[in-house]
This record gives C-alpha cells, structure tokens and sequence, in this order.
C-alpha cells in the first residue's frame, strides 16, 4: 500500500510538472505569434522603404549620365537629400532570446515548429543583419562623396519640409547648384558607388521579402498548433 501511494504520488506530480510544461510552452508560443505579427509589420514597412530609396538611386544615376547642360540639378538636390536617410529592421526577438537563454526550446513538443523558429532566427541573425552591415559603410561612402559633390547646406530645406524656399534660391542663383567644379572622378565613383548601394538594397529587399513568408507560414503553424488567434 506504501508503495502504490508513493508511485501514484509520483504519477501525480508528474502530470503536474506535464501541465505546467504545457502551460509554459502556450505562453511563450503566444508571446512569439505576438513578435512575429510585429516582424511582418516592419518587413512591409521596411520593404516599402528600401524600394522608394531604390527608385532614387535610379534618379540620381540617370541625372548623372546626362550632359551637364541637361541635368535637372534642383531634383539632384532633393533626391540627394533623402539618401542621408537610413533605415534599419527592428527584430522583436524577445521571446525567441528567453527561448534560447533559458535552454525552454525543450518544451517545445512539435520538432518542425522549434526548428522553423531556430531556422527564422539563424537568418535574421546572420543574413538581413549581414547586409545591413553591408549597406552601411556603402550608405557611408556615398554621404562622404555628396559632401564633395553638393552643397549641403541646402539639403535642410528639403528635410525641412521648405522645398519651395530650396526651389526659390535655385532660380535666383542657379550657379550655385552646379556640378561642374566637381572633378570627375568624384562624380563617376559618387555614381559607381550609387550603383553598388542599390545592388545591396535590391538583395536587402528580396531577402526581408522571404524573411516575411516565412514569419507569415510560422504565424499560421502557430495558429493550427496552439489555437491563436
């Protein structure tokens, strides 16, 4: 009988610990679907972002491929302007660091879900923040050859919002837009350099457009498994 009650004891408290475990994993898996809706939301917004400074990079190296008597130099001013902004993704990895720093991925019981997660991680980590990394010191390298190539004291009318004040001073004083004190070696690397940031956005773009399909495909494995909505 002492036994019977020791191992029914035992049976017992490890049902418990089994629920607690299972309560535990719920919770978590709620804070991720929760973190990864918040991922998407940047992927698009993000994404949106980088096509638009894609389309600029394209006006700016169309500008310069024009004579010089036939560039449009007040839009070179303004496109040049929005190439000082920069914009980095916001990984919400607070549930998936709690997940690794606590060793609690063993209580994740669907194998495929607890690989996809470690999988979604690994190219975050060490893709998108790689290209970051890239874009970066190319983003660097062209704001240093604008402060060779342009005026930039004119740039804080455009960021300012006072884009017809910056359109005022270009027709009273047009010679102070021009570019042709600029040597041309500094314009055609300004221009070469252009092209190798946009290649680094393009991949960017393609690479947090594949990152939001699959934090799409996590969120609704999670929904099946866990019942969330």
């Amino acid at each position: 009988m002492l036994f019977l009650a020791v191992f029914c004891g035992f049976l017992a408290e490890n049902q418990r610990e089994h629920l607690v475990e299972n309560q535990r994993e719920k919770r978590y898996m709620g804070m991720l679907y929760e973190d990864l809706k918040k991922d998407t939301a940047d992927y698009a917004n993000d994404t949106l972002w980088w096509t638009r400074m894609i389309r600029l990079v394209d006006t700016i190296r169309m500008e310069i491929e024009k004579p010089e008597n036939e560039r449009n130099l007040f839009l070179l001013y303004r496109k040049a302007s929005s190439i000082r902004s920069y914009n980095s993704f916001q990984y919400h990895d607070r549930t998936i660091q709690q997940l690794k720093s606590a060793g609690n991925f063993r209580l994740i019981r669907n194998k495929f879900i607890a690989d996809s997660i470690t999988e979604y991680d690994a190219l975050i980590v060490t893709g998108l923040k790689d290209l970051e990394a890239q874009s970066n010191v190319i983003y660097q390298q062209v704001n240093f050859l604008q402060d060779k190539i342009f005026n930039s004291r004119y740039f804080y009318l455009v960021s300012g919002g006072l884009i017809g004040k910056l359109d005022s001073v270009f027709r009273q004083h047009p010679n102070i837009f021009s570019l042709s004190s600029v040597p041309p070696s500094d314009l055609l690397q300004y221009y070469n350099d252009l092209e190798y940031y946009r290649r680094t956005m393009g991949y960017r773009v393609g690479f947090m457009k594949m990152l939001c399909r699959n934090a799409v495909a996590l969120i609704k494995r999670l929904e099946e498994e866990y019942n969330l909505k």
